[in-house]
């Protein structure tokens, strides 16, 4: 990845992160380490570098931490946040940025399979819904315990289901996703270090 130039910096970049405003104290990171030190990411992903990460934000680098490979590597454990000394709450802040991101086009491999879940629950008003020998499982399991071999969801139910996804927008937010052409990311960051480019 090429070096970002300080003309390619934004400095309202922290903002359009956490628009939500769900990290407010992103800013009173000590770099001490310990969200580090505690991450089972970074113990299988050497360059992953939560205070990196941090500092780019911070500093309005917005190519590095979109494009990575590093971001989608969180497991959202929140072990960083139960020992961070000032509370940021890093997992939150990685949510933000896979949004941000996948607004980009980044990380969609990641994100279709679940895409393609969700549309399925729209259409059978399941959440969870197994195909194949999952779902032929279910079904004995239920008929041996003396209920119908699959979940029975009336038509209303599916109809107010499908009208929740599409009055808040997610049923065009996820066809819109699935259809766009995706950008590939890759390993950004040093292992281990904090640097400025």
């Amino acid at each position: 990845m090429s070096r970002e130039r300080e003309r390619d910096l934004d400095p309202s970049f922290r903002e359009r992160v956490d628009s939500f405003h769900l990290v407010p104290n992103l800013a009173q990171c000590l770099t001490c380490g310990k969200c580090v030190g505690n991450c089972p990411a970074a113990a299988q992903t050497p360059s992953y570098n939560s205070r990196q990460i941090i500092q780019d934000v911070l500093n309005g680098r917005v190519q590095r931490p979109l494009q990575s490979e590093e971001i989608w590597r969180c497991l959202w454990c929140a072990n960083c946040f139960q020992v961070c000394p000032v509370d940021i709450h890093f997992p939150l802040l990685m949510m933000q940025l896979r949004y941000r991101a996948m607004e980009q086009g980044y990380g969609l491999r990641y994100v279709i399979p679940f895409v393609r879940f969700a549309l399925r629950a729209r259409e059978d008003g399941l959440t969870f819904a197994p195909a194949g020998k999952g779902r032929e499982r279910i079904a004995r399991i239920r008929s041996a315990a003396g209920m119908t071999p699959w979940p029975e969801v009336s038509e209303r139910a599916r109809a107010e289901y499908q009208e929740l996804f599409d009055r808040t927008g997610t049923t065009e937010w996820l066809q819109e996703l699935a259809a766009r052409p995706e950008n590939p990311v890759q390993f950004s960051y040093r292992k281990g270090r904090i640097t400025g480019e």
